[in-house]
């Protein structure tokens, strides 16, 4: 596998994460410029998992947070128990997540695969 793919599979993977939209890309059209990929290759690189790691990166930082308070009195009891915002729950979070991480790595995967088949 030449450079240009090299770097051409790493803005896939991680260009939305370091220049959000603008890194993805520009590794987009430097995989749709290249020789080295067929039609389908090419395919799979855009449409399986648009942004790469950015959406990984995304659904981490701006995940909806959700925040109670509550009050002990002299006694030990709690009272209140207000709370704002929302949490998305763990059993559509946890696995969001994953696809979220797993969908851009086995593209890039495949992708360097199939540059290193057609060398």
């Amino acid at each position: 596998m030449r450079r240009y793919e090299a770097i051409t599979v790493f803005l896939l993977l991680v260009g939305g994460v370091l220049l959000p939209v603008v890194g993805w890309l520009i590794g987009a059209v430097m995989l749709l410029g290249s020789s080295r990929w067929t039609l389908r290759d090419k395919a799979a690189g855009l449409l399986i998992w648009p942004g790469g790691l950015a959406v990984a990166a995304a659904l981490v930082v701006f995940a909806p947070t959700r925040e109670c308070v509550y009050v002990d009195d002299a006694g030990g009891h709690r009272h209140g128990g207000q709370c704002t915002g929302t949490a998305l729950p763990g059993w559509l979070g946890v696995p969001l997540l994953l696809v979220a991480i797993a969908g851009p790595l086995l593209t890039a995967g495949y992708l360097t695969w199939r540059a290193r088949r057609s060398a």
